[in-house]
């Protein structure tokens, strides 16, 4: 109390003195405010803490990163006060906690608040409403969308911009971001790196990953991009289609070979009129097109044909290729037009009946023993080798081949 005495009686004898260097105190406060103010307004303050520079990385390798965009406020801050307030007691202080108690440590990512995805949103709409947008009609018709035409309550369960672009800001992210991806089912659109494609089909679609990495492929270094390229966007589009021409990129001689086969030059499968053929480009007959595709021609690939008919994905075996069944699935499994003579004179009958006596197994003469000798994909070539002439014909060397199974 004392104390407290002298210092009062200090001020009241040295009133100027006193009041000239609180001036100078609160202009130096009301000027550092004023800078960590502005300061706060950049990403380089957001990317400050570790958890954020992930998502301050990806921000600057995307095309939102220029001169509409220019920091994390433009999309994560809503108008006036009130949405600044909102983005600092709400959303800043929340996560400022989080890394304080260090709960980002164990590599799991800072997400967006239910209540700020609306902020986002709303900012998506104007800032693409004053005309950065190819299509203005976009925006129009989205907003008058419904998820699954449903209802939350007696409001409309609307469309908003991130549950489709979501990955358009934030392209790039490391493996756990993923799973907001993953958990959501939603396609994320922008370019990715090898690592980008695994962590996230590691947690979406990890049968697929299984597959990749038990083949070939994986072994040598073929990766995801190699063969699907690295937009995802376009292989959204695509539906994740791989044409025989890509394949042919790096197998060029089967794919040659193959292009001059009957199964390539497969395109029109059925005609339900004398004046309507329909390609494998329009069917959607459940059953066919899984022997079909083989000669399959997409929107996107003019070219056509499919190498994982036979191939199948992600494996991509020869071993699998190469089985008895490999063919049998739809040659003699398939639909009635599809099927080989079975009958006793027959090249196919003969292996069947020495199969069923079990001199021989079903893995000893398979259709690839005698079509497409020598490794070549296309099947019309036939050589029958030598122990199998003997096998079925009793003969020496090599015979003319029969044009069909009878």
């Amino acid at each position: 109390m004392a104390r407290l005495k002298q210092l009062l009686e200090f001020v009241r004898r040295r009133k100027k003195l006193v009041g000239f260097f609180t001036i100078i105190a609160l202009v130096i406060f009301f000027v550092t405010m004023r800078q960590v103010y502005h300061y706060s307004e950049t990403s380089e303050f957001c990317a400050s803490c570790h958890e954020m520079k992930i998502h301050y990385d990806s921000f600057k390798a995307s095309k939102h990163h220029n001169e509409h965009v220019e920091n994390c406020h433009a999309c994560h801050v809503g108008p006036g006060l009130k949405g600044y307030a909102h983005a600092k007691l709400s959303d800043g202080t929340h996560d400022s906690i989080m890394h304080a108690f260090q709960a980002y440590s164990d590599g799991s990512f800072i997400e967006v608040a239910e209540d700020s995805l609306e902020i986002i949103n709303d900012n998506c709409v104007h800032c693409h409403s004053e005309g950065f947008t190819k299509d203005k009609s976009h925006i129009e018709f989205a907003t008058k969308s419904n998820k699954h035409g449903g209802t939350v309550g007696t409001l409309l369960n609307r469309l908003v911009c991130t549950d489709c672009h979501l990955g358009v800001v934030h392209p790039h992210m490391p493996g756990d971001l993923f799973k907001a991806y993953a958990g959501r089912k939603i396609k994320p659109f922008g370019t990715y790196e090898e690592t980008d494609c695994l962590a996230c089909h590691k947690l979406a679609t990890p049968k697929t990953v299984k597959e990749w990495t038990r083949g070939v492929h994986a072994v040598k270094g073929v990766t995801c991009i190699s063969c699907h390229g690295n937009d995802h966007r376009a292989i959204v589009k695509k539906r994740g289609y791989v044409s025989a021409s890509v394949c042919g990129e790096c197998h060029q001689n089967q794919f040659v070979e193959f292009r001059e086969s009957a199964h390539y030059k497969g395109h029109p499968v059925a005609t339900s009129s004398p004046f309507d053929v329909i390609s494998t480009r329009l069917l959607n007959i459940p059953g066919c097109k899984d022997c079909h595709k083989m000669s399959l021609v997409s929107e996107s690939d003019r070219i056509g044909g499919s190498c994982n008919a036979c191939h199948t994905s992600h494996e991509f075996s020869v071993a699998q290729a190469k089985a008895y069944d490999a063919c049998e699935k739809c040659h003699i499994g398939g639909p009635d037009h599809a099927q080989l003579k079975t009958g006793e004179g027959s090249v196919f009958g003969k292996v069947l009946k020495l199969r069923n006596q079990g001199i021989i197994t079903k893995e000893l003469v398979t259709c690839q023993s005698c079509h497409g000798p020598n490794k070549s994909h296309n099947f019309s070539k036939v050589s029958i080798p030598q122990d199998i002439n003997v096998l079925l014909f009793g003969g020496y060397g090599y015979v003319k081949a029969p044009a069909e199974h009878r």
